[in-house]
């Protein structure tokens, strides 16, 4: 009779917990410090994935450190039920695989569709005697090493993207990592490095108000929202960098899930409201597919990759 009693409570209780399931928040990681523009970006985007995921609550979830690869090791492991997703940066999951060891793998995911793309920006303090990307250069190649730049950990885009312009100009820099793009500006504005490396979203506006001063767009032409920002070409290095961001599931997650939230990516891109805040925000709507946005990760392993060979970061 016990026994009985036991299995009828347990069948009982068996939809309430699935109920009880089906109501928790869904996750959206992010591998970065709150107000960095990676965060920005999530917090943007979750209203909208909430209407078009069928209205369940979502919130977004800070695991800063490492570059990212503390979230990514934690998403990779996820239960693959579509209730934890991570706001991926590109090159910047693919960049921690280089010189470090982390649980994830490029194929640890599902990739359910990219959002947005948008270049880099070199910029310093607004008081900072540097008032051009010539100036700094020329700084930093008469005093070698003595320039610090602040941004996400050794090997992070944003450091690969310094690379770039040090093996384009002969400058040489110090790299300071820290925790995401809020803390390197803090950093920049306090007076405590020279300067950083971020995308439009998170500097133009400030650049705009006073806060800080872009020397250069990380493009080879001007971006016509900001026309006056000159880019690295015309200081005489055509060369770009920047950052794109989509959402990543674990690899194991189901069919169904997956094209749930590729469509919900989708209509989020598409949503005009999504696009006038972005608009508003200086943020550069990209949208690609499960299938595209798979290329184009796999796409950033080889180049990046291969970049990393031809300079390795020496510590």
């Amino acid at each position: 009779m016990i026994g009985r009693r036991a299995m009828l409570a347990a069948g009982l209780a068996a939809p309430a917990i699935r109920a009880e399931a089906q109501e928790r928040p869904i996750q959206i990681m992010v591998g970065f410090t709150p107000g960095g523009n990676i965060d920005l970006a999530a917090r943007m985007a979750a209203p909208f994935l909430e209407k078009y995921l069928g209205g369940q609550q979502i919130i977004v979830v800070n695991r800063p450190g490492a570059g990212g690869m503390i979230m990514l090791n934690e998403v990779s492991a996820a239960a693959p039920d579509g209730r934890i997703a991570a706001l991926v940066s590109l090159p910047a999951l693919v960049t921690a695989l280089y010189d470090n060891t982390p649980r994830y793998r490029v194929e640890s995911f599902a990739y359910v569709g990219l959002l947005t793309d948008e270049p880099y920006t070199i910029f310093v303090a607004p008081n900072s005697p540097y008032r051009s990307l010539t100036d700094l250069i020329e700084a930093a190649r008469a005093k070698p090493e003595e320039i610090t730049m602040a941004g996400a950990g050794i090997g992070s885009a944003p450091h690969l993207a310094l690379m770039q312009l040090e093996n384009a100009s002969g400058a040489r820099f110090t790299w300071l990592p820290t925790t995401g793009a809020g803390q390197a500006m803090q950093l920049v504005q306090g007076g405590h490095v020279v300067g950083s490396i971020s995308t439009v979203s998170l500097t133009v506006r400030a650049h705009l108000q006073g806060a800080l001063r872009v020397l250069a767009l990380m493009e080879r032409q001007r971006w016509d929202k900001a026309g006056d920002l000159p880019t690295v070409a015309e200081a005489g290095f055509p060369l770009a960098a920047g950052s794109a961001r989509g959402f990543a599931l674990p690899a194991a997650t189901p069919e169904p899930i997956l094209a749930r939230w590729e469509e919900a990516v989708r209509r989020t891109a598409e949503d005009p409201d999504f696009r006038a805040i972005a608009e508003r925000d200086f943020l550069i709507v990209r949208h690609m597919n499960r299938a595209t946005m798979r290329g184009f990760v796999d796409e950033q392993y080889a180049t990046y990759g291969q970049m990393w060979q031809r300079t390795p970061w020496k510590k």
